[in-house]
């Protein structure tokens, strides 16, 4: 099995077991790799999106001098939450989740960057 199926088995885990509606992993430019996303979503405006959001706060960061941030997390209240996590030099996961909360989602976005990353190496 390649690594984008063997990613895209993890992301539809989550959809399927975890309750995460939009989960993806993209390159820090903002290229899919693998993703699980509703009919009619497109992976490439989720991918370039993500990882504009990812790359501004690293520079915001390293502006000052601070270390990259690790993930980034956006909430929009009742709409669902957001959370992008680094995969280390070239790789970002993304997760939205209208129905878990924020910590749960968190919790969930630590799990599966864990099990992704081993996956990653795998390959």
């Amino acid at each position: 099995m390649s690594i984008v199926a063997n990613l895209t088995k993890e992301l539809d885990a989550l959809a399927s077991e975890q309750g995460i509606e939009i989960s993806a992993v993209i390159t820090k430019s903002g290229a899919p790799i693998a993703w699980h996303l509703p009919n009619g979503t497109s992976a490439e405006i989720i991918a370039t999106l993500s990882a504009t959001i990812f790359g501004a706060s690293e520079v915001i960061y390293t502006g000052y001098g601070w270390e990259k941030p690790r993930k980034v997390t956006i909430e929009a209240g009742e709409q669902g939450t957001l959370i992008t996590r680094s995969l280390g030099a070239k790789a970002i996961l993304v997760l939205m989740s209208k129905t878990l909360n924020k910590a749960d989602l968190d919790k969930k976005a630590k799990e599966a960057e864990t099990t992704i990353r081993g996956v990653m190496q795998n390959e």
